[in-house]
């Protein structure tokens, strides 16, 4: 029912009050409270809802304007602790949406800022931010191994006083991963920020292969609906703007990551019921040449993996599908030797009921 309404609000006049309770708890469980509050009110909705629900979704769509403003001063904070590096800090994910003032960040709830830096400079980053009030969150020494020898970004880092956690990339994907990405192509590409110094966001073309890429191989879906929503008003702006999908195809194949963007594609069709972006898709299927035995069950996983994380949303087989997707995950990020000894140390560790290492 949420991925009805989020493609066509209008379905929600329909809706009784006890349908009205399922589609607002599976809302809230992907992150998407504020999104379904935007879409009703640019809709005009609102007066023809209950009044009990009408409040509601203004009170969560007030939220994820405080964390809008929030983030703006925030980024000046992070720009102005590194500006004696002199690198270009390019701002991902969320925080680059609301920055950028692009479409998606309307009721897109925040949870931290990513920011990339080129490799050369993340030790001088670090410092600098330090310095200027941010300390590591994970103190164990697997932690910091973990994050800084296979990772593709900094142990989290925590502002002292603000509580603002901040992730530091230096590229999109751990290097220990099977594809081959070459992090100074997202850099050449990236657009400025206009009004912030040596400030940028990824280009439009890599911010939808990002947005692919961090939904397919971070196995982190119990935001996997909200990503795949993302993805979608991503494209949605991409294509009234003239989206070249051959020149996408073709972006995707150069960043070794043809396979991510066509999934997003794939499950953007299935999942929200739209035949967008076709030549893209088509492409990209003759590049990956999948073979239908393995969509047919990456499909019987993902179609499961990209609802909403609610018991009334799930069925018997959901919990299977989200672990086989897990694993699968790793395995993406990791070569199998590296792979066997992290994933038996973390089990060990819960065995010893040590749970306090925060990493995958």
């Amino acid at each position: 029912m949420l991925e009805e309404v989020l493609l066509e609000p209008s379905r929600s006049l329909k809706l009784s009050l006890t349908e009205w309770d399922q589609l607002i708890a599976s809302a809230r469980s992907a992150q998407l409270l504020a999104r379904l509050a935007w879409l009703m009110r640019t809709h005009e909705l609102g007066p023809a809802l209950p009044e009990v629900i009408s409040d509601f979704l203004l009170a969560h769509e007030a939220l994820a304007d405080a964390q809008h403003e929030a983030v703006h001063l925030e980024a000046h904070e992070v720009l102005r602790a590194v500006a004696k590096t002199d690198c270009p800090v390019v701002f991902l994910k969320g925080s680059a949406y609301v920055l950028s003032g692009q479409p998606v960040r309307h009721g897109r709830l925040l949870g931290d800022i990513d920011i990339m830096v080129p490799r050369k400079h993340i030790a001088d980053v670090e410092l600098m931010l330090k310095l200027g009030g941010w300390s590591n969150a994970h103190h164990s020494q697997y932690d910091q191994r973990y994050y800084r020898q296979w990772m593709h970004e900094l142990p989290a880092m925590i502002h002292r006083t603000r509580g603002v956690v901040l992730d530091v990339h230096h590229t999109i994907l751990p290097p220990t991963s099977r594809s081959q990405l070459n992090a100074g192509k997202l850099f050449s590409h990236a657009r400025p920020l206009e009004g912030l110094s040596n400030a940028f966001v990824l280009s439009e073309a890599d911010s939808l292969i990002h947005c692919a890429t961090h939904l397919f191989h971070e196995g982190e879906f119990e935001k996997g609906l909200r990503d795949l929503h993302d993805f979608h008003l991503l494209l949605e702006t991409a294509i009234e703007t003239g989206l070249d999908e051959s020149g996408l195809a073709e972006r995707a194949r150069e960043l070794d990551l043809a396979w991510p963007l066509y999934l997003a594609l794939r499950y953007n069709q299935r999942v929200f019921g739209t035949s967008v972006a076709t030549r893209a898709l088509e492409l990209l299927r003759k590049n990956c040449a999948p073979s239908q035995a393995r969509l047919r069950l990456l499909d019987s996983l993902y179609e499961r993996a990209l609802r909403a994380h609610h018991p009334r949303a799930q069925n018997t087989n959901s919990g299977f599908a989200l672990w086989l997707l897990f694993v699968r995950s790793h395995w993406l990020r990791m070569p199998p030797h590296l792979l066997t000894y992290h994933l038996s140390r973390k089990a060990i560790m819960r065995m010893m009921g040590n749970s306090s290492e925060g990493h995958g």
